[in-house]
């Protein structure tokens, strides 16, 4: 119940109200109780304009004694003025809200609404009947209560479930159709079994509160009827352990690592820069990114830079260099030293498994064990592709190995000498 005369119970009692009431109009069995909402949230707005107007004047009042955390007096009154300010401006975007709210309250006024008729009830749970049959209807036994749940009609981004609960013991039956998943959540009726049990968990637990506590008003009263309130008190322990299987969801796999580096697209010197530079003078950064794009040939490039070495941990600079990311790209260029260059991301999948199959051990190697026929001789080395780029490369560069990846230099030159083949 509100105080009027103390804020911050006041206020903490207004979101509580809000939140229920988030909750309790997502369904309306009877479209005539909208006018009714309607009254109450016109008046609630009005309430809360003064509310953000006496806050502001709160501030300015008060801005005296308003300090940082440091201390500084000047900077708390600032920050208190533009609170004020803010404040207000939020009074002038809610006199809109008000009007339009006011405006839908009297189109909704002249709407005569008429009851649903009979026929209409008895068909429409006959149609909901027929439609189980060929939906994923997820059942269970919780205590004395049978819970049922099915998808229904999405609401939006939301996943809508509709649900019967039934208590076998006094055959009492509630229908729903209000039990929904979060946002972009895939269709499972097991977890939304859970939902439901974790509800009427909570209303078991208002009720047995409201038992022990006469004259208080708990918080998750009026979430079901109060039948099925006591009931789920009584079936509490069952209902508990169906809920928490919401809780423990299995953890989805971690994905595999993934190793970013940044390949050189392209580097230019000279005129081929100059213009470069004159473009990003004239139109900026975007536009040399645009233009510079039409020199990556996307696998092509990729190849190259990987077989030339032009692969780097972090784009390369030097000491007066200018870097720009934009969408996977980066653009890198010194206009004092006159050159101008494109990288671009490339990921490395993790490296697969060594196929050990065909592999000996020294042992066996020396002593001529082991089918060594079997084994292919490597494959002739491709010559590296002409680098698409002018100039020499950056510092830091990270050169692709040679075809004898292993092998020091000394000991290739002495494998030489001796007529030994690679």
């Amino acid at each position: 119940m509100p105080t009027f005369h103390d804020p911050l119970a006041d206020a903490a009692e207004a979101s509580e109200a809000l939140r229920g009431l988030a909750h309790a109009s997502r369904v309306f069995d009877n479209p005539a109780d909208t006018y009714t909402v309607f009254g109450d949230l016109v008046a609630g707005v009005r309430s809360l304009r003064q509310v953000l107007d006496q806050l502001a004047a709160a501030h300015l009042a008060h801005r005296d004694r308003a300090h940082h955390d440091d201390g500084d007096h000047l900077a708390g009154a600032q920050s208190a003025l533009a609170a004020a300010d803010n404040l207000h401006q939020a009074c002038t975007l809610l006199d809109q809200v008000h009007d339009r709210l006011s405006a839908a309250f009297s189109h909704s006024g002249r709407i005569a609404w008429h009851p649903e008729p009979a026929s209409d009830r008895v068909a429409a749970r006959e149609q909901t009947a027929s439609r189980l049959d060929g939906l994923p209807v997820t059942t269970t036994q919780a205590g004395r209560l049978t819970l049922t749940v099915w998808p229904d009609t999405p609401l939006g981004e939301h996943q809508r479930y509709a649900y019967r609960i039934t208590d076998v013991a006094t055959r009492q039956e509630l229908e729903g159709r209000d039990l929904f998943t979060g946002a972009g959540a895939p269709v499972d009726p097991d977890r939304a079994l859970s939902e439901l049990a974790g509800f009427l968990t909570a209303a078991g637990d208002a009720r047995q509160y409201a038992l022990d506590h006469p004259g208080n008003t708990p918080e998750n009263e009026g979430l079901f009827p109060a039948w099925v309130a006591d009931a789920a008190r009584e079936n509490a322990d069952p209902l508990t352990v169906l809920s928490e299987l919401a809780e423990h969801d299995p953890p989805e796999p971690e994905p595999e690592p993934v190793e970013w580096r940044w390949i050189s697209v392209v580097f230019l010197q000279g005129s081929e820069a100059d213009e470069v530079l004159d473009l990003i003078d004239a139109e900026g950064v975007d536009a040399a990114i645009e233009h510079l794009k039409g020199f990556d040939y996307g696998d092509e490039t990729t190849q190259a830079a990987l077989e030339n070495g032009y692969v780097y941990d972090e784009p390369p600079t030097g000491a007066r260099d200018q870097v720009v990311n934009d969408g996977g790209y980066a653009l890198t260029y010194n206009p004092f030293a006159g050159d101008v260059g494109l990288l671009r991301e490339h990921s490395t999948p993790p490296q697969d498994a060594l196929d050990e199959s065909g592999v000996v051990s020294a042992r066996e190697a020396t002593a001529g064990i082991g089918a060594l026929e079997h084994t292919s001789a490597p494959a002739p080395r491709a010559e590296k592709a002409e680098a698409p780029r002018t100039g020499p490369p950056r510092a830091g560069a990270r050169r692709a190995p040679d075809a004898s990846w292993f092998t020091h230099p000394d000991i290739a030159a002495a494998k030489q000498a001796r007529g030994l083949s690679r």
